[in-house]
């Protein structure tokens, strides 16, 4: 039917969005905690071949090999620093790529919106938030103060801002790399789900 990728801004709720979006469309939803749970369930020798054959199993995993998910248990583990940039690239690629061709997912994350650019059926989604209200949600939930606040903003778009630039030579508010941008200011995850939900029938029409 159809793939969703999501570019998220700090303070986004881009978790709760793309989950109430998956269940919305009775797709599968993947972010970095379901990339460790893959990852660490391949890398259990034991229980490896089951999992590709279970029918119960989540089909995601059916198409996702352990040399990917090797390297991928370190990306979720905060050592992708260490790993060769080539080897890495290759594999986040090809995990992406194999999501893509495992269809009715929404994949947040993972530069998505760059190696999914030009796949068909595909709907590319950013979601922003003002300037001061990412301050003032990071006030909040992780209790800061303004100073503070504005440091962990800065840091955590930062690291976001480099990983597209490095991996795939673009600025990650380029325009051009989404079909649809929700102020996540003036809408609430609900809302910003039937949105998705919305714009993607009109996507793969």
């Amino acid at each position: 039917m159809g793939v969703i990728t999501i570019s998220k801004e700090y303070g986004t709720e881009s978790a709760q969005v793309a989950s109430l979006a998956a269940e919305k469309l009775g797709y599968e939803y993947i972010g970095k905690h379901l990339l460790a749970k893959i990852a660490a369930e391949l890398n259990i020798s034991e229980s490896e071949a089951e999992i590709f054959t279970k029918t119960s199993s989540s089909s995601l995993l059916r198409y996702v090999d352990k040399y990917t998910c090797s390297i991928v248990q370190k990306v979720v583990d905060g050592e992708y620093g260490c790993l060769d940039d080539d080897k890495y690239y290759t594999a986040t690629k090809k995990l992406v790529e194999d999501l893509y061709d495992a269809d009715n997912v929404i994949i947040l994350g993972w530069g998505g919106q760059c190696i999914l650019k030009d796949k068909p059926n595909v709907l590319h989604v950013r979601l922003k938030k003002d300037e001061e209200e990412k301050i003032n949600f990071a006030m909040e939930t992780k209790k800061l103060d303004l100073k503070k606040a504005k440091k962990h903003v800065i840091k955590e778009e930062e690291d976001l801002k480099t990983y597209i630039f490095h991996f795939f030579g673009k600025n990650w508010n380029d325009a051009d790399l989404y079909d649809l941008v929700i102020d996540m200011g003036k809408t609430s995850p609900e809302k910003a789900a039937d949105i998705i939900c919305d714009n993607l029938k009109h996507k793969i029409s």
